[in-house]
């Protein structure tokens, strides 16, 4: 559930989130067609239960076959991770040599990290072939195999620029003005990097590599015209491979008629569990009863493996919303076997806006007895929740338990539709004096909003003054700095 993970965690995981999405993007733009191969790399959800994952790539591209591992960076460098003494945690674990490493910028904007437009590739064959000449940062904890940055030294400017001049020595050139500095020529000494530019390159501050130690960019254009053959990997010796294939067919146009047999004949032989259980995920995305019930049986039936349980019902999620993908995540909601667990919270997330959108489906927990299942209850609504449910979440308002309707409230201030005004508006004008919950609810929605729809009416000069406390009235009631104060008053010991 990671409550009590810190805030800077929740930054490095949105960081590497929000530079997944927009290398997907990017990968998209130039024809490629991209998916997440981690499962919920470009995710910021924290959960404490730990998956034993493959060590896999980020991205797949289901048309050619293309692997990308992505590293978002606040200050960019060629820089991995690495654990020398591990060799199942170095680097280049798993990765092939032409996979390719995609490095993405971001800088911290006022609603959180905000990636450049552009990520710098390279494959995994220019990391390793010049890997003897990178350096090895020290350990990053005092624990035995700690992981180490291995850097490749590189050239990233501090402005933007053009380029004038490339030799084998050096590189020449023209830094443009920025307010504090006017426009001037610098030379960089190459030092053995090999040039990434040409003269009359354009290239950005912090986002652009220049030069470096690998001896040279990918070229993606490259990997364009190959053609992923899934069926075929399926049968490889590798796992990384036959888990790429199965995972990938769901994503792709190839035969039911191929692809149902041979994913159901994987599954009967697989000896790695993870490979089976996703391949269990791609035959029922393809309608398999047999995919199913071996989907069902890593949640119902594999006690021994609690981490392949959630990863079966995060597989659900990713699923959809079906008949059968709903009953399934309703049925682990509800069952008492897993009271306490995180499951639980998992596939009540799961049916919300992150999922399923089957927000009828979680009303009933905004008030479970295991807060942490409300509170993923509460938060999983999103604003298209329908006004069926609206109507409900209003109604709890107007009955006022106390539990009950503050979750109901503080589910309609995260919903924040258009709706939820006017279902807020309407009982107001209908009941006379207004329920406390609703008015209160009504003052914890967007001030500017409330007053346009209030206008005209006594009530809004009864609630106008707790409208300028309400979320993003004024400085002090930003996201930012709410939680800078909290984070301050917790410094009380003096």
């Amino acid at each position: 559930m990671g409550f009590k993970a810190d805030t800077s965690f929740l930054r490095f995981l949105s960081m590497g989130a929000v530079g997944v999405h927009r290398t997907l993007r990017r990968f998209r733009d130039l024809g490629f067609e991209p998916i997440e191969l981690e499962r919920y790399c470009g995710s910021n959800k924290i959960w404490t239960t730990k998956v034993k994952r493959l060590r896999l790539p980020d991205l797949l591209c289901v048309k050619t076959g293309m692997r990308v591992e992505v590293r978002a960076k606040t200050d960019l460098k060629v820089r991995m991770s690495d654990a020398p003494a591990n060799p199942e945690r170095a680097w280049d674990a798993g990765l092939r040599d032409d996979d390719i490493v995609a490095l993405i910028a971001c800088f911290e904007a006022d609603d959180g990290p905000e990636p450049a437009d552009d990520a710098v590739c390279f494959t995994v064959g220019s990391l390793r072939a010049s890997v003897v000449r990178s350096r090895l940062g020290p350990p990053k904890s005092a624990s035995e195999g700690a992981e180490r940055d291995r850097t490749w030294p590189a050239t990233v400017p501090t402005r933007d620029g053009v380029v004038l001049k490339v030799t084998d020595e050096r590189l020449v050139v023209q830094m443009n003005a920025d307010a504090e500095r006017p426009a001037r020529r610098q030379t960089y000494n190459l030092r053995g990097k090999s040039a990434y530019v040409s003269p009359g390159e354009t290239f950005s501050a912090q986002i652009s590599i220049l030069a470096g130690i690998p001896p040279s960019l990918a070229d993606l254009s490259a990997y364009l015209p190959r053609r992923y053959a899934p069926l075929e990997d399926m049968v490889s010796g590798a796992s990384v491979d036959r888990y790429a294939a199965v995972k990938a067919l769901r994503f792709r146009n190839d035969p039911p008629n191929q692809v149902i047999p041979a994913l159901e004949n994987l599954i009967s032989r697989e000896s790695d569990e993870r490979v089976a259980l996703e391949a269990a995920g791609s035959a029922t995305a393809f309608g398999s009863q047999f995919g199913q019930e071996q989907l069902l049986r890593f949640i119902w039936g594999n006690d021994d493996r609690p981490d392949l349980r959630m990863e079966a019902v995060f597989i659900l999620t990713e699923l959809g919303r079906s008949t059968f993908t709903q009953e399934q995540l309703s049925r682990v909601s509800n069952d008492p076997r897993f009271t306490g667990d995180e499951l639980r919270q998992a596939a009540v997330w799961a049916l919300g806006k992150a999922g399923l959108k089957c927000y009828e489906d979680i009303l009933a927990f905004i008030d479970d007895a295991d807060e942490h299942v409300a509170l993923h209850a509460i938060s999983a609504f999103g604003a298209d929740t329908p006004m069926a449910v609206i109507n409900r979440l209003v109604q709890y308002l107007i009955e006022g338990d106390m539990r009950r309707a503050p979750a109901a409230s503080e589910a309609l201030r995260i919903i924040a539709s258009d709706d939820v005004l006017r279902a807020l508006v309407r009982v107001t004008l209908e009941r006379q004096p207004a329920p406390a919950w609703v008015v209160a609810t009504l003052c914890r929605l967007p001030p500017d909003r409330v007053r346009t729809a209030l206008q005209g009416s006594p009530l809004l000069d009864q609630i106008n003054p707790m409208l300028l406390i309400a979320k993003d009235a004024h400085w002090l009631t930003s996201g930012t700095n709410e939680a800078d104060i909290a984070f301050l008053m917790k410094q009380n010991l003096y």
